[in-house]
């Protein structure tokens, strides 16, 4: 066969390839036969269109979809989506009801294809998982709160200090700094110290909301990842600079664990706690599970959702707060019954018993949603029903946490900031708390979910105790600098946000007397 037959007869195989797969889609497929629009069952670029040219619109219109088609629909070749409330704890199951898959094509979304998130196997999940799951149960977290509220009072300290210039600050960055401290300290033998840093770490804060902001283009292109791996680092660097930044601190991290290893960095951990990577790399588990490699994945995926999702739930929860008289005064009002002097917090245990502090702990979890991006189940052996729906075994499904926050059936007037709804807490509260699902369910929960709450309870504890009062709202405007209205993977605002800034207000010179006290104390 010469050339010109060669390519005549790949040209007509292919053609004929993009036919047979076209109308297996559409009308052979275990799910054809449910609704949604054909292009989306047809090709992922219908979701390809939303999520990287409309910069992570494809949860808006998946909204979209469920008003024309209902509360059950196909919204790509694989893929079926859930909108009903009730179905939660359904696809969101535990171990012991039946075993969760992830979605093989989810995986390389985050850059970490063998981190524990991304572990697709349901066996093999819940080996990593439970290597991790001492050192985040309540308990720990409980142990490990005095830790936390250093971090708080440091946090406090620097507002403060910016007082004394009248500068904003933007409550992403400060936040981010307080959680990147926080889990650096519990994951390495010492935290970055990004409290200490006058631009609070911004390089680490940038290099996660760089890795987020290419995940639709990761998850839509699987092999750009390892083709930019095999490239030398000056043409990574040249070519996309946000991939040279992660591979720069990825190979940090191999280093910091290759440090405890060796027992180079034994006596830095902090007054006899091992911190986590050092306990794993002693514990009983298989090499590849304790190689650098491999657990360089879980520290940026431990460092990144230890530190995004909550500082941005903090900062969400300080604008909603400051701007509404009535929340601003229940809030402190209460904190101050309860702590009559800010130098003496009250522990964590202690503050999850505040009844309005305790709702607007709920509330922010609600309007920061956690993850926006829908979570994919797969149920390997067992189908799943739907009413009369009979969803195959092995098909993804997925709901949604911003559509389930937002369903105004279960939370009128989604869009305000009301800590009320949760009111009283053994009723209302308990009721709601079922539709709550930013840390998601089941066997796949977000393992720093009890780090996450304490971190909440603390921060916000801490920062209105102490200035909920001096701080003042600038330069933000609601539309553009807090309003969610982008996915990428965790809640976004527009593209060209400012962040959410205060300044703060009040500060006299006893207090600046004061807090080169509290500093002194701090660096000790």
């Amino acid at each position: 066969m010469d050339l010109a037959s060669s390519l005549q007869f790949v040209a007509v195989a292919l053609v004929f390839y993009i036919v047979y797969g076209a109308v297996y889609r559409l009308y052979f497929s275990p799910i054809a036969s449910f609704p949604g629009p054909k292009l989306a069952a047809l090709t992922f670029w219908y979701e390809f269109y939303y999520d990287v040219v409309r910069r992570g619109r494809y949860t808006w219109k998946i909204a979209e979809l469920h008003k024309k088609y209902g509360p059950i629909v196909r919204i790509n070749p694989r893929e079926i989506h859930i909108i009903d409330p009730d179905f939660i704890d359904e696809l969101y199951v535990g171990a012991s009801k039946r075993k969760t898959d992830l979605w093989s094509w989810t995986v390389p979304m985050l850059g970490t294809p063998n981190s524990i998130l991304a572990t697709v196997d349901h066996d093999l999940h819940r080996r990593r998982r439970n290597a991790y799951a001492t050192f985040f149960s309540k308990q720990s977290i409980r142990n490990y709160s005095s830790v936390i509220q250093a971090a708080v009072d440091k946090l406090c300290l620097r507002l403060r200090e910016s007082s004394k210039f009248g500068k904003p600050v933007n409550l992403l960055h400060t936040y981010s700094a307080m959680t990147g401290d926080i889990v650096t300290g519990y994951c390495f033998p010492e935290s970055y110290g990004l409290l200490d840093k006058p631009d609070y770490g911004a390089e680490i804060y940038e290099l996660f909301a760089s890795t987020l902001a290419n995940v639709h283009i990761l998850k839509h292109f699987p092999l750009l990842l390892p083709l930019l791996l095999a490239l030398p680092e000056w043409l990574v660097q040249f070519l996309v600079p946000d991939f040279a930044t992660t591979f720069r601190w990825q190979r940090e991290w191999v280093r910091q664990i290759n440090a405890i290893k060796s027992g180079a960095d034994d006596e830095k951990d902090r007054a006899g706690t091992p911190s986590i990577f050092r306990t794993l790399l002693d514990a009983d588990l298989p090499p590849y599970d304790k190689s650098a490699s491999r657990l360089m994945e879980d520290a940026q995926t431990l460092l990144g959702g230890g530190s995004v999702t909550t500082s941005m739930a903090l900062a969400l929860a300080t604008y909603y707060i400051l701007s509404d008289d009535h929340v601003l005064r229940t809030l402190t009002d209460e904190l101050a019954t309860a702590i009559p002097d800010p130098a003496h917090p009250l522990p964590l245990v202690e503050l999850e018993k505040l009844e309005y502090l305790t709702a607007t702990t709920f509330e922010t979890l609600r309007i920061s949603h956690g993850v926006s991006h829908r979570l994919q189940r797969v149920s390997p052996d067992q189908s799943l029903r739907y009413h009369d729906w009979i969803i195959p075994a092995g098909t993804p499904v997925s709901m949604t946490s911003v559509h389930i926050h937002n369903n105004v059936d279960i939370f009128p007037e989604p869009h305000l900031f009301k800590p009320e709804r949760w009111l009283p807490l053994e009723t209302e509260g308990r009721r709601l708390q079922r539709y709550l699902i930013a840390f998601s369910r089941g066997s796949r929960q977000c393992l720093g979910m009890n780090l996450g709450s304490a971190e909440l309870y603390l921060g916000l504890a801490g920062v209105f105790r102490t200035l909920g009062h001096s701080m003042r709202v600038v330069d933000t405007v609601k539309e553009r600098d807090v309003d969610i209205c982008r996915d990428i993977f965790t809640p976004a605002m527009r593209e060209d946000t400012t962040g959410i800034k205060v300044v703060i207000e009040g500060v006299g010179f006893l207090q600046m007397l004061l807090n080169e006290v509290e500093r002194s104390k701090l660096s000790k």
